[in-house]
């Protein structure tokens, strides 16, 4: 195929270089020049008179006509350096076609040859892997002679097995049988032999329980009598827990009624030191006491007084106003100018007047 295309190709690259040289002669052969050339036998010619020229424009016309012609002729050799130059080209273009159908051609035998080497080297392949497709085959058959020999051999092991496991179970068996019936004897014995323990075990269980209940009778015996003890000494404790009870009770009750009436007079006691010091609280408030001019006479309020430790006062307040707050402003101040008051010696009395009331009546 390759060997086709490249004749083709040589064949289509002469034809083209064939018409290029047929142009190049046709272009050659044309007159390019500009003034057309009158025939000599038309229709057309002027007949002049003949006359003597002058030999100066004789020589100029002839100059004329050899410039003329060298034009022509430098012309013509510049259309021939051109077509020269085209043909040496369309030479170098065939040849260069030429060398490149030759290195095709090679190329194209280059590639038949590896192929051919391939072909070749896939054929040795092939020979190659039938050969070792045979010996495979060899193995295989020699493998599977020696499988078939390996499982006679083993069928014939396995029978010899098999008779001699049956042989083995036969004497198992017989074994098995003897040791049965000996057991049968141990246990007949065995039996025998519980049962007469069982008995003498029962006689002694009974022996066993009539003793424990006998010792359960006394126990109990006993029991019943601590019972009572424990019920009589029960019965005194209670009797005198109660006789003690009544008696601290009693005792209770009489120092209650002692502790009563001691309060009672202390608080008589305390009443009386504090109504002595009320008193005496309210002279004193008397003395510094101021009579306003507007106030009327016997007016009253009642004062409240909140006294600190020593006698100082904290405060002073009017409970219940005279309805004059001129003078339940001087009670006020009458108390303050009185300060510190007067304390009695009895704590407890002392500590009642720290919080009193009195009725501030200075007429």
């Amino acid at each position: 195929m390759k060997k086709t295309f490249v004749e083709n190709f040589l064949a289509g690259s002469y034809s083209f270089l064939l018409h290029i040289l047929i142009l190049a002669l046709f272009v050659i052969g044309m007159d390019f020049s500009s003034t057309p050339r009158k025939l000599a036998n038309s229709d057309d010619v002027e007949i002049v008179q003949a006359t003597v020229l002058d030999q100066s424009l004789v020589e100029e016309e002839v100059a004329k006509l050899e410039a003329f012609e060298k034009k022509e002729r430098e012309a013509e050799a510049e259309r021939q350096r051109q077509v020269d130059e085209k043909l040496e080209e369309a030479r170098k273009a065939l040849e260069q076609k030429e060398q490149e159908a030759q290195d095709m051609e090679q190329r194209a035998k280059l590639e038949q040859e590896r192929r051919r080497q391939e072909a070749e080297k896939e054929q040795q392949q092939i020979a190659e892997l039938e050969k070792q497709r045979e010996k495979e085959e060899q193995r295989k058959q020699k493998a599977e002679q020696e499988r078939i020999a390996a499982e006679k051999k083993r069928q014939a092991e396995e029978e010899a097995r098999q008779q001699a496991e049956q042989k083995r179970k036969a004497e198992e068996a017989a074994k098995a049988k003897a040791e049965a019936e000996r057991r049968e004897q141990e246990a007949a014995k065995a039996k025998a032999e519980a049962e007469r323990k069982a008995e003498e075990a029962r006689k002694r269980q009974a022996e066993e329980e009539a003793k424990r209940a006998e010792e359960a009778k006394r126990k109990a015996e006993e029991q019943r009598k601590q019972a009572e003890e424990a019920q009589r000494k029960a019965e005194e404790d209670r009797k005198r827990a109660e006789a003690e009870a009544r008696r601290k009770a009693a005792e209770a009750d009489l120092q209650r009624q002692l502790e009563q009436e001691q309060q009672e007079r202390d608080a008589r006691r305390v009443q009386g030191v504090v109504d002595q010091y009320s008193l005496i609280i309210q002279q004193r408030v008397k003395r510094f006491w101021t009579r306003p001019s507007n106030s009327e006479a016997g007016l009253q309020c009642t004062v409240r007084v909140t006294l600190l430790p020593g006698g100082d006062v904290k405060n002073v307040t009017i409970v219940k106003s005279s309805g004059n707050s001129v003078f339940d402003r001087s009670a006020e101040n009458a108390v303050y100018k009185a300060a510190p008051l007067p304390q009695p010696s009895d704590p407890k009395a002392a500590e009642a007047l720290r919080d009193f009331q009195f009725i501030f009546k200075p007429e």
